[in-house]
């Protein structure tokens, strides 16, 4: 069966021949590349998302599933995308601003592991949540010590970096976490130690829920690595498809533009592949393209 040749579609195949020298010169589409989940099977979902336009994945394995690395690029491998990066694990255990010093250097410790896992799916850069989850909110004293000890995972971790090749990119977060969720902060922290391999990966979906995600763009923007682009409500972490929740998508791409970024706007949408067809089936691969074209200045 032919297919319709839609802006969309010329777009996403003119990406398909780019080098990695020239993906890395322009904003273009990625997708996470979610593993060892049932309900999310990589061979059709990347498909999908890869007939929306991505080039490349970033990995996010299911921890509880346990998985080999050769299970792991086998199931990337199904969507036929190169790997530009691993999200790295989070939650209390794996937390760079512990106040306790132990639980902070074993954090650590295990980031440099993952630094390892990204290099062997091929992804250069790890994605590193900055914060454990704290929705009752921290005194200042906690604050100020948790941002001091986020300052120092930051050094150890790009100095790891400088030795091993991989980059850490640490995540803006959502309000309910113990520090991370200010990008103003964030961007100050990492800007001042001006340690090498470290940057800021944009969360777009959190920055909306607590403020203007265009604007997190702007004051982050000499530190931004990576992006994760996703949608929601505003008040929930939806994982929406972007121009499916709330957000101004156009604006956020619009402020990529205007701060010179360039790399991957990673779809982090969490859908089946029936919602993926059914918003492939409403035009979703040319809004897609839309959003890609603004970041890249060729349109508004």
């Amino acid at each position: 069966m032919s297919r319709k040749i839609t802006p969309a579609l010329c777009w996403a195949h003119r990406a398909s021949r780019w080098s990695p020298r020239e993906l890395a010169m322009t904003v273009h589409l990625g997708t996470v590349a979610a593993v060892g989940f049932d309900d999310l099977p990589p061979d059709k979902c990347l498909l999908l998302f890869r007939q929306m336009g991505c080039q490349v994945v970033q990995a996010y394995r299911n921890p509880e599933a346990r998985l080999s690395v050769r299970q792991m690029k086998d199931a990337i491998a199904s969507g036929g995308m190169p790997c530009d990066s691993l999200h790295g694990v989070y939650g209390e255990e794996y937390d760079p601003s512990a106040p306790e010093e132990p639980q902070r250097r074993s954090a650590v410790d295990t980031f440099k592991h993952e630094g390892d896992l990204a290099m062997e799916l091929g992804g250069p850069l790890v994605v590193v949540h900055c914060a454990t989850v704290r929705p009752e909110g921290i005194p200042p004293r906690e604050h100020a010590k948790r941002v001091d000890q986020l300052k120092r995972s930051i050094e150890e971790l790009g100095r790891f970096g400088q030795d091993s090749g991989v980059r850490y990119a640490f995540e803006n977060l959502p309000g309910y976490h113990a520090i991370g969720y200010d990008v103003a902060e964030l961007a100050d922290a990492v800007r001042a130690l001006a340690v090498p391999n470290t940057g800021i990966c944009l969360d777009t979906g959190h920055a909306h829920m607590v403020g203007d995600a265009a604007e997190a763009v702007r004051i982050a923007s000499d530190q931004i690595i990576y992006v994760h682009f996703s949608d929601n409500s505003g008040t929930s972490d939806d994982h929406d498809m972007p121009t499916c929740g709330t957000l101004d998508c156009h604006s956020v791409a619009k402020a990529l533009h205007d701060v010179s970024y360039s790399g991957t706007a990673m779809l982090e949408v969490f859908h089946q592949a029936g919602r993926l067809e059914q918003l492939m089936a409403d035009g979703c691969a040319r809004k897609l393209a839309t959003i890609v074209a603004i970041a890249n200045g060729q349109g508004q």
